[in-house]
């Protein structure tokens, strides 16, 4: 990790009296403050527990991140790319080669038939990709359904259009609860936002899921959905990703958004694409041009040159080796592993162990244990009662997995 740079003797001196200064704030800082459009929202669980791993100096397993880098076939392009001066803005879309060689990835892997010009978009990360496709669809008074436990930024995108968040429990075993699902659709509804494979459980959708959604596509003329896949190569045990691109009538309604750092080891690239159909990437587009205009030239560049070779098996053994050391080490702990089928993390049960809050003992393993988690109730609105689960990260080194792992059997 970079150390930050060292401060100045002045610049020490007036951060700390302006430290003191801010510990209250008096009637001049009243005056400057105006409404927060998000006046109940802390800072995220994730840069809490990353704080908290940082302050206590622990085995982060907290974040989704992994501590290795991408394939030194895909650094050795960058390299490649930097010396050839790609420096300057893409095209707003994304790059034409990158948006092909995409295209050409989904037909080599799953069969999927998609025109890189009309309905790829390349976008900063998956986040600014699901952010663009709420906000090109959802108005001020419409319904968005978001299936819980669920990613933290999918209800505050959907609010800050003016839209009305429906939670939605998945079932107990993280499947779709359909016929809740139907009961809660209105003429309000405009999008149900579905993540698959699946954060915090690692739950995959199957085909009979899929179907599902896809006659309330044809049911509800006004309803679009909106599918997370960034862990679109990361299926496990022969498993295959069932992807809504798959689905003739629900992708006519959709938006699929995907990650390259998810996908290639290397989530601060922060690169992602969308896939909808033509007349939705209009409207995303529209948003993409005002939000960022065009993501970084040379990873663009990079990436399309690194695709053709790009193999998502490769990838998904080695996520999934470190999930399967992670079971083996933990088999003797008091935890219980839920089934992890895709993704980055397991789910541990901890009721044996303690009554304790999620969040209260995710804390606890911190300062005691030196092992930091992330408490699963933080991905719902309204948190269900009496449940005792707690997410790893198992995209990690060896070493890493296994020094968490030492740590908790001892509770």
């Amino acid at each position: 990790m970079l150390q930050p740079p060292v401060l100045s003797a002045r610049l020490e001196r007036w951060l700390r009296k302006k430290s003191q200064q801010e510990s209250t704030f008096g009637q001049k800082e009243t005056d400057l403050m105006f409404p927060s459009k998000f006046p109940d929202m802390a800072t995220t669980i994730f840069t809490k527990m990353t704080s908290m791993a940082n302050e206590y100096k622990a085995v982060n397993v907290s974040q989704g991140f992994p501590d290795f880098g991408p394939p030194q076939e895909l650094i050795d392009h960058i390299a490649l790319q930097l010396r050839k001066h790609h420096h300057q803005y893409a095209p707003m879309p994304g790059l034409p080669a990158l948006r092909s060689a995409i295209a050409e990835l989904h037909h080599r892997t799953r069969g999927e038939l998609i025109d890189p010009d009309s309905e790829i978009t390349i976008t900063a990360g998956a986040t600014q990709g699901l952010f663009a496709a709420i906000a090109a669809l959802v108005r001020d008074g419409d319904e968005v359904i978001v299936l819980a436990p669920a990613y933290d930024s999918y209800a505050p995108a959907a609010q800050l259009m003016g839209a009305r968040v429906k939670e939605i429990h998945l079932n107990d075993d993280f499947s779709l609860p359909i016929e809740q699902l139907q009961q809660n659709i209105s003429h309000h509804t405009r999008l149900i936002i579905v993540n698959n494979p699946h954060n915090p459980s690692g739950a995959c959708l199957s085909h009979d899921e899929l179907m599902q959604l896809q006659a309330l596509s044809m049911q509800h003329k006004q309803l679009w959905f909106l599918f997370d896949e960034v862990y679109q190569h990361l299926v496990f045990d022969g498993r295959t990703h069932h992807s809504a691109l798959m689905y003739p009538e629900l992708r006519k309604k959709s938006a699929c958004v995907f990650s390259f750092g998810k996908s290639l080891n290397a989530t601060g690239w922060k690169v992602g694409y969308i896939v909808a159909h033509e007349y939705y990437t209009r409207e995303i587009r529209k948003i993409h041009q005002y939000e960022v205009f065009a993501v970084n030239s040379f990873l663009q560049s990079a990436l399309a040159d690194f695709l053709p070779v790009f193999s998502p098996s490769a990838i998904a053994a080695q996520i999934q080796s470190g999930r399967d050391l992670l079971q083996n080490l933990m088999g003797s702990s008091r935890f219980i592993p839920l089934p992890a089928r895709g993704g980055y993390f397991q789910l541990y049960d901890y009721s044996q162990i303690s009554d304790e809050s999620d969040m209260a003992f995710t804390e606890r393993l911190v300062r005691e244990q030196g092992v930091a988690t992330i408490p699963v109730s933080a991905f719902y609105q309204k948190p269900p009662k009496n449940q005792y689960l707690i997410r790893i990260c198992f995209a990690k080194k060896p070493e890493t997995l296994q020094l968490a792992a030492e740590r908790l059997k001892n509770l």
